[in-house]
């Protein structure tokens, strides 16, 4: 038996002018850009930047309460950024670093990598350097 009834599923969606189609892209194109811009003068806000998730008061995940944790045993002054507060800044920062998760961990600028990498420095001593040189 053929059926000959109409699809209640098939949707119609009004065609866009392209004059539409390409304010849409270049509105969007320029919210990326502006996130980029933030993220990178977040970066540049402090000598130590940490893009988190949740606040130092309340990580919201354990790879950023570590981190936070080693810079806080080294004495180090940090700011922080929670990535749940904001996806644009959140896609942003890992375009930025082309590093996917989160925390990620800034020194003057530089990319230094997330919680496993800061895990390991500290581990081997070589995050401490870092610092001590930094403040020399």
């Amino acid at each position: 038996m053929k059926a000959d009834r109409k699809n209640p599923f098939k949707v119609m969606f009004p065609k866009m002018p392209l004059d539409a189609v390409s304010s849409r892209k270049q509105n969007s194109d320029e919210q990326v850009q502006g996130a980029l811009d933030r993220v990178a003068e977040l970066i540049c806000s402090a000598e130590v930047f940490l893009f988190i998730k949740g606040s130092p008061q309340q990580p919201m995940c354990g790879f950023s309460a570590n981190t936070m944790a080693i810079m806080n045993a080294l004495g180090r002054s940090y700011s922080t950024f929670d990535v749940l507060s904001d996806d644009d800044v959140r896609g942003a920062a890992k375009e930025h670093a082309e590093w996917p998760t989160f925390p990620q961990v800034w020194v003057r600028g530089e990319f230094i990598g997330g919680n496993d990498i800061v895990t390991e420095m500290y581990q081997s001593g070589e995050l401490q350097e870092m610092f001590s040189e930094l403040d020399s």
